[in-house]
C-alpha cells in the first residue's frame, strides 16, 4: 500500500465536516466580492453578520456569551496570548501541557511546573503547595490531555486558584466536542476549530468574568481591539458550523466508547505486555494511548503507515522528532515506556471497519517484531 487510507489521528486534526465545508464554499463563492467583516459597505456587513452568527455557536459550545469570544488563528495563539499577558509575573503550569504552553512558559523565569500523578491527573495537593509558595498570577492546566485523553478536575483546580487569588487558564482544545465544556470558573479558555471538524488556522479565546483581556497582536481594531488582523471570515464560518455540529452530537459519543473499548480489549489479547495509559482514569471516549515497551514508536509509526494506517506517537506538533513523550515522562519517568508510545484517536467519520483494519495491522506488525 502506497498511502494511508485509514485515518485514526483525530487528536492531531479532524477531517473537515461536510457541514463546515458547505458553508465555507458558500462564503468564498461571492462573485469576486470580498467579505471583509471590518468594512462598512454591504459586503462588509454581510461578512460581519456571518462572523457574529459563528461567534454565537462557538460561545454556546463552551457555555458562555458571544461577546466573551475572541477569534484567532488557533489554540496555540490563544495559549501564547494568555501566557505572554502574565510574562512579568509568577505562573504555574502543569507538566503535561501542550508545547504551546510549555515553550511559551520557558521565556518566563518565574514559571513553575505542577507535577502529575502516575494516573495522568494533576496533583492538586502539590498545586496547593505551589500556590502557597509562589503566589502566582496565573495557573494554566488543560482540561483534557492531548496524548492520554485524561480529563482533569478543573472544578477543583479552579476553586484552588480562586482561593489563592490567581487567574485560571484552561486549554480545552481536546475537550470541546467530546465532553461538556463551560467557561464557568475559568478566566481564560482556549480551543481550536480543526479538532472538531472545522478548518485549520482558526480558534478562539473565551474570556471569563475576570475583567482582563489578554492581547498578543496589535494593529487594527478587529475583535474589539483584542486581536488585530482582518478576520478569516470563511474559516470562522466553518468553525461556527463545526461548533454547532459538535454541540448537537455530544450525546452520541457512546459509539466512540464502544470502538475504543473494542480496540483496547483486542490489543491486550494480541499483545499482553502492552500498557494502556490512563486506562482506569476518567478520559475522553475517542483516545487510546498505548506503549509497547522496548519497541521504538517511530519505527512502529512507519510500520503502520506502510499498512495504510495513520496514527501518531503523541502531539502532532512534535512529529518528526524522536523525543520520548513529555507527558509520559511526567507520569512515569520511564524513557522506555515514553519512547514506545502510540496514540490512536477516532472521530466523526471513524467506522468499525477502520478499527478492524487497525487490529489486523497491529497483529501483523506485532508478530513480525516478536520474530
Amino acid at each position: 500500500m502506497n498511502h494511508a487510507s485509514i485515518y485514526l489521528d483525530y487528536n492531531a486534526s479532524a477531517p473537515l465536516l461536510p457541514q463546515a465545508k458547505e458553508v465555507m464554499i458558500k462564503t468564498l463563492d461571492n462573485e469576486n466580492k470580498a467579505l471583509n467583516a471590518s468594512a462598512v459597505h454591504y459586503f462588509g456587513r454581510e461578512g460581519r453578520k456571518i462572523v457574529e452568527e459563528a461567534r454565537i455557536h462557538c460561545a454556546q459550545l463552551v457555555g458562555t456569551q458571544a461577546n466573551q469570544i475572541i477569534f484567532n488563528s488557533g489554540a496555540t495563539e490563544g495559549n501564547n496570548t494568555v501566557l505572554n499577558h502574565f510574562r512579568d509575573g509568577s505562573i504555574l503550569i502543569s507538566a503535561i501541557e501542550h508545547p504551546s504552553i510549555l515553550e511559551t512558559a520557558q521565556t518566563n523565569q518565574n514559571a513553575h511546573i505542577i507535577p502529575v500523578r502516575k494516573n495522568g491527573q494533576i496533583d492538586v495537593n502539590k498545586l496547593e503547595e505551589l500556590l502557597i509558595k509562589y503566589s502566582p498570577k496565573l495557573v494554566s492546566c488543560m482540561l483534557v490531555n492531548n496524548e492520554t485523553g485524561a480529563i482533569q478536575n478543573v472544578s477543583e483546580i479552579s476553586k484552588l486558584t480562586n482561593k489563592y487569588n490567581a487567574f485560571f487558564h484552561c486549554d480545552a482544545t481536546q475537550a470541546v466536542g467530546r465532553i461538556p465544556v463551560s467557561v464557568n470558573g475559568i478566566d481564560f479558555l482556549t480551543f481550536s476549530s480543526h479538532k472538531i471538524g472545522g478548518p485549520q488556522g482558526v480558534g478562539a479565546l473565551a474570556l471569563g468574568l475576570c475583567g482582563q483581556t489578554p492581547t498578543l497582536l496589535h494593529g487594527g481594531g478587529q475583535e474589539k481591539s483584542a486581536r488585530a488582523g482582518t478576520e478569516n471570515v470563511a474559516g470562522i464560518v466553518g468553525f461556527g458550523a463545526a461548533a454547532q455540529y459538535a454541540l448537537k452530537n455530544l450525546d452520541s459519543l457512546s459509539n466512540q466508547t464502544h470502538l475504543r473499548d473494542k480496540l483496547e480489549n483486542k490489543i491486550k489479547q494480541i499483545s499482553p505486555e502492552v500498557i494502556i495509559h490512563c486506562e482506569n482514569t476518567a478520559r475522553i471516549a475517542n483516545t487510546c494511548f498505548v506503549s509497547l515497551p522496548d519497541h521504538d514508536s517511530q519505527k512502529l509509526l512507519i510500520a503502520f503507515d506502510l499498512e495504510g494506517i495513520a496514527i501518531s506517537n503523541g502531539s502532532a506538533c512534535s512529529s518528526g522528532t524522536v523525543k520520548p513523550s513529555h507527558v509520559l515522562m511526567a507520569m512515569t519517568n520511564d524513557e522506555k515506556i515514553a519512547s514506545s508510545a502510540l496514540r490512536i484517536s477516532i472521530g466523526w467519520a471513524t467506522k468499525e471497519s477502520d478499527i478492524d483494519a487497525f487490529l489486523i495491522a497491529w497483529e501483523k506488525i506485532y508478530k513480525r517484531i516478536k520474530g
